[in-house]
């Protein structure tokens, strides 16, 4: 299986078409994704998903830039929200703590819980940047609207100082007025782990995330498709100098293709 990253939505893949790529379903919505990869027996069922990521969204109104809320959350890997009002890293605990199985079974259930809800908080960051592209793309056709029902050619028109006029008139602040929100794709490598396949590869299309990783010190090989590949720990992925504790995920190997 190919895997696509960091990305878990199709329309933010930036990569050449793939034969065989799909993208992973963390298991928020009732109905998987088409074409997308949920696994089965997620600790989180839809409806418990859903509740956490409201309760997150709520704690995140606190934040004067809403993207922080979810940024927040991906990369703070461990006791998540502690302290806040919705305890939210007490409701995940609370999902196993029901005496079933063995205290080691039960922490592993507890550990692929935190790293769905990781998964499930990068999915709504991925959400709110789709949400904010469609409404500067309205924009844009809405200078242009008004353009053509004035009789404005393009020889007199604005361009894009239209365009980022109305996109300041509307507070939309997305990446045409400058301000570029990064996906914390580094807890999300770590996080996949724990529900992957055997066999499964992610692929990257990112040349940003080549770089950091090739200064980080990993090296990537060519094969016969023309992708190359590395394979190492998931935390060696993620940047991190040593395997962080109460991550198991973050332990496993995985194996990663870029796509140059």
């Amino acid at each position: 299986m190919l895997l696509a990253f960091p990305y878990m939505h199709p329309e933010l893949w930036s990569g050449d078409d793939l034969d065989g790529l799909t993208f992973f379903d963390p298991g928020l919505t009732d109905e998987p994704a088409p074409h997308a990869f949920r696994p089965e027996g997620l600790p989180l069922d839809p409806r418990t998903a859903r509740a956490l990521i409201n309760d997150s969204i709520h704690f995140g109104e606190q934040f004067k830039d809403p993207a922080e809320m979810a940024y927040f959350g991906a990369i703070t890997a461990n006791d998540f929200y502690e302290g806040s009002s919705m305890s939210i890293q007490a409701q995940l605990s609370r999902q196993f703590d029901d005496g079933q199985g063995t205290k080691q079974e039960r922490e592993a259930r507890d550990a692929r819980s935190k790293a769905q809800f990781v998964l499930l908080l990068a999915w709504t960051f991925e959400e709110r940047i789709l949400e904010l592209v469609g409404l500067e793309e309205g924009i844009r056709n809405g200078w242009d609207a008004m353009d053509r029902s004035i009789g404005v050619d393009e020889e007199d028109s604005l361009g894009e100082r239209e365009t980022v006029l109305g996109e300041t008139l509307s507070h939309t602040g997305g990446t045409s007025d400058g301000q570029e929100i990064q996906l914390p794709w580094q807890r999300v490598v770590e996080s996949l782990p724990a529900f992957l396949p055997e066999g499964a590869e992610l692929v990257c299309a990112d040349p940003e995330i080549f770089e950091v990783w090739e200064e980080f010190g990993l090296s990537f090989e060519e094969g016969e498709d023309g992708l190359h590949r590395a394979t190492a720990p998931a935390w060696k992925f993620g940047c991190r100098r040593r395997p962080p504790e109460g991550l198991p995920a973050a332990l496993q190997e995985l194996t990663v293709a870029i796509l140059k």
